[in-house]
């Protein structure tokens, strides 16, 4: 009987083993969206302690996004040589010492510089975490617990984003809500070195030893990973998303643009939460599903469906000139549930056309350096042409517009993703216990 790498990290760990280590990686990997979320929600608060304008928001995000180029390779690559719950215990959880000392920086200066060493550290909890998942979960549910990973980081997200709104009853409101947050980055490291369970020496990596050696060194591997034309495609696809600023964006949107108070525009996050927690969970098995269906295709449509329904969506909520709460709670709740499409697609796309060893590195290059620095662009763009024109003109140019030849030109993806996944299947082959022979796993 062939036995399929594709699956064997699934054979070697238990649905509770399972369901506990994503726990645990979901908690880890939902710091970094946590800050951001937080410094939305109390940037307001700090632009009046301060003296800031719009464009001080866009700095603050696209310092946050522009060190994870530098820093998540290297967090890669420590957790290469060392033990991966270690290193991503440091990243995601005690690396939060730095959140406490920004929120008890007394210069804007100050707060930026702590605030992006802060940064630095979560840029390296995303890889890590999944590619730990990867291992954990074979292609055929990666969907699924994509959109359950993700799922839980909009839950944190959105209890904490309103509660640390509350805050704007203090004068220093915005400090406290970033030393409670580091403390809580704090109180999960140490949770991650207790209880995750680090599942790498698994039969199908042992087999990929000559692979994973090579990947070993940086150079060698990003000159791998750029080979596979799906791979460079994404990173394209990834350039073009300004997707991620609506929510940086969309707190301060409802208060200079709408009116709101702090505490009243604060109230979206948890629509928006629960939006991005269905979206992930629905469109998880959605994805899983059609991807069954068309195997060679079916992620790729899911992709370009949901990048422009979101930026319909999108529109609607910048066009509307309500000054209702309750239009932009649903508005927010119905963006949030195509913004959670995105990981669920995105994430397994990867892990289709890479080879196990590799993903760590793949998603350090996708995410934390290409999309982060999109992200820190955009932010930067948003935030400048905020001040020149509002922050309605600039969302409607970075985040529908860009969205929509996104979504159009992601259709490019559809033969080279064919061939490529097809080929990281047919790599995986492993000897029979029956015959001694090689012999290909089970097509999916």
């Amino acid at each position: 009987m062939a036995l399929d790498v594709s699956t064997t990290p699934t054979l070697r760990a238990g649905r509770r083993t399972r369901g506990k280590n994503l726990g645990l990686l979901t908690a880890s990997t939902a710091m970094d969206n946590a800050e951001n979320s937080i410094t939305t929600v109390l940037f307001p608060l700090m632009r009046e302690a301060l003296g800031l304008s719009s464009s001080a928001l866009g700095v603050i995000v696209a310092v946050s996004k522009a060190v994870g180029i530098f820093a998540a390779v290297p967090w890669v690559f420590l957790a290469k040589r060392f033990s991966r719950r270690a290193v991503l215990a440091t990243c995601s959880g005690f690396w939060g010492v730095w959140v406490v000392l920004a929120g008890l920086s007394t210069s804007f200066t100050q707060f930026v510089i702590l605030y992006g060493i802060a940064a630095a550290g979560f840029a390296g909890a995303g890889p890590i975490a999944l590619e730990i998942m990867g291992d954990l979960y074979d292609d055929r549910r990666r969907g699924r617990a994509t959109g359950m990973l993700y799922g839980g980081v909009a839950i944190i997200t959105g209890v904490s984003a309103p509660l640390f709104g509350q805050l704007s009853g203090f004068d220093d409101g915005w400090r406290y809500g970033y030393v409670l947050s580091g403390c809580m980055c704090i109180l999960i490291g140490v949770l991650v070195v207790v209880f995750l369970d680090d599942t790498r020496l698994g039969e199908g990596e042992r087999r990929a030893g000559d692979a994973a050696v090579k990947a070993q060194n940086v150079v060698a591997g990003v000159r791998e990973l750029l080979r596979i034309k799906s791979f460079r495609y994404i990173l394209v696809q990834r350039l073009l998303s300004g997707q991620n600023v609506m929510m940086s964006f969309g707190v301060v949107f409802l208060v200079e643009e709408r009116g709101f108070s702090t505490a009243t525009a604060a109230i979206v996050a948890t629509p928006f939460a629960i939006g991005y927690l269905l979206g992930t969970v629905v469109g998880g098995r959605l994805n899983d599903a059609v991807h069954r269906r068309w195997p060679a295709s079916g992620r790729v449509m899911m992709l370009q469906a949901s990048q422009l329904a979101f930026a319909a969506a999108a529109f609607a909520e910048l066009q509307m000139p309500t000054s209702s709460i309750g239009f932009f709670v649903g508005i927010f709740a119905v963006v949030g549930f195509l913004q959670g499409q995105v990981p669920v697609v995105n994430r397994p796309l990867i892990m289709a056309v890479v080879r196990p060893e590799q993903r760590a590195l793949a998603f350090a290059v996708s995410l934390s350096t290409v999309e982060a620095l999109a992200y820190a662009g955009y932010a930067l763009l948003v935030g400048y042409l905020g001040d020149a024109i509002g922050l309605q003109g600039a969302l409607l140019l970075v985040v529908v517009a860009l969205t929509v030849v996104n979504g159009l030109c992601s259709g490019l993806l559809y033969r080279p993703y064919a061939r490529d996944s097809a080929a990281v299947r047919d790599s995986q082959v492993v000897p029979s216990s029956d015959e001694g022979e090689p012999s290909k796993p089970d097509a999916q």
